[in-house]
C-alpha cells in the first residue's frame, strides 16, 4: 500500500461518523454487558428513553423493563434522586449516593442533549454495596479502637478516692503534654464531684517528663488550689526532680513527699489536726451561760 492509499484509508476511516458510532457502540456493549453499571437516560419529561446494565441484574431489575416509565414515579421515595435529575436537565451534572432495592448505588448524573437539542439526563450508576459495608466496618473498627484508647488512657491515670476527701492519681510511664492536659482535666473534675479536699499526684511510675510538662504539673497543683483543695505530690524521681532544678521552677509553695504512704499520712494528719481545730472552735463559740459540763 502506498502512503497516498494509506493517507487516504485513514481521511476515509476520520470521516466516517457511522465508523465512529459503531466504535463507540462497541465500547459501550463491553461496558454495559462486564461491569457492574447501569446506564440510563432520561427525556427532559424524566421518561426513560435507554435502561442497560450488568448492574441493574443485583437489584432484580430487567434491562430495557422501565422503558417509558417516569423515573419520577418510580423514584420519588430516593431522597435526592429526583432532585438531582432536575439539576441535571437544568444542565448542572452531581454525583450522589443513595440507598435503594436493599442495595447502596453510587451515581453520576449527567446533563445531554439529543440531536434535537432537546435536554435530557444521563445516569451511570454503580452498586457500592461492598464499598458502603467496608467503610461502615472499618468506622465501627475505629470508633471501638477509640473506646480502647480511652480505657487505656483511664487505666493508665486513674483517679482512685483513697480516703474520704483524699483523691490520688498514681501517674505510670513517660508522662507527655498531651497526657498531662487530659489528666487535669479529668482531676480537676475530680476534685469538685468528690468535694475533695487532698489531691495526690504520684510520680512514683514516671520513668520522664518533658520540660513542659514539668510546667503543667505546678499549674496543676495551682488549679487545685483555686478549687479550695490541696495539691500533694509524692514520689518524685531524681531524673524528673533534676529536670524540674533545670527549668527552676519554683516548688516552694508545692507539698511534696517521698512516697504514696507518706502523702497518705500527711493528709491523714492535717484532717485530724484540722477535726481537733474545728471541735475547739465549736467549744471555744459556746454562748457565755452555757451550763458547765
Amino acid at each position: 500500500m502506498t502512503g497516498d492509499e494509506t493517507s487516504a484509508t485513514g481521511a476515509e476511516i476520520r470521516n466516517e461518523p457511522e465508523a465512529k458510532l459503531g466504535e463507540a457502540a462497541l465500547l459501550l456493549r463491553a461496558i454495559l454487558d462486564n461491569l457492574p453499571v447501569a446506564v440510563c437516560r432520561y427525556d427532559r419529561d424524566g421518561i426513560f428513553r435507554f435502561h442497560d446494565g450488568k448492574g441493574l441484574e443485583v437489584s432484580g431489575i430487567k434491562p430495557g423493563e422501565h422503558l417509558g416509565k417516569s423515573v419520577y414515579e418510580l423514584y420519588a421515595g430516593t431522597p435526592g434522586a429526583v432532585e438531582s435529575i432536575q439539576l441535571a436537565l437544568a444542565g448542572k451534572a452531581s454525583h450522589m449516593v443513595t440507598e435503594a432495592h436493599g442495595l447502596t448505588w453510587e451515581s453520576w448524573f449527567v446533563p445531554v442533549r439529543d440531536d434535537r437539542g432537546e435536554p435530557g439526563v444521563v445516569t451511570i450508576t454503580m452498586d457500592a454495596t461492598a464499598a458502603r459495608q467496608r467503610e461502615v466496618e472499618l468506622q465501627n473498627k475505629l470508633m471501638l479502637i477509640e473506646k480502647q484508647q480511652d480505657v487505656i488512657r483511664d487505666l493508665s491515670t486513674p483517679i482512685i478516692e483513697v480516703w474520704d476527701k483524699v483523691l490520688t492519681l498514681p501517674m505510670v510511664g513517660v508522662v507527655d503534654s498531651l497526657r498531662i492536659s487530659e489528666v487535669m482535666d479529668n482531676l480537676l473534675t475530680a476534685v469538685v464531684n468528690k468535694d475533695a479536699r487532698y489531691a495526690i499526684l504520684d510520680l512514683t511510675g514516671v520513668d520522664a517528663v518533658d520540660t513542659q510538662t514539668a510546667g503543667y504539673l505546678i499549674e496543676m497543683i495551682k488549679a487545685i488550689r483555686l478549687l479550695g483543695a490541696e495539691g500533694i505530690i509524692t514520689g518524685i524521681r531524681a531524673n524528673v526532680a533534676q529536670t524540674m532544678i533545670a527549668l527552676g521552677l519554683d516548688l516552694s509553695s508545692v507539698t511534696t513527699v517521698g512516697n504514696l504512704r507518706a502523702g497518705l499520712k500527711l493528709c491523714m494528719r492535717r484532717m485530724a489536726a484540722a477535726g481537733e481545730a474545728g471541735a475547739a472552735g465549736q467549744v471555744g463559740s459556746a454562748p457565755a451561760n452555757a451550763p458547765a459540763k
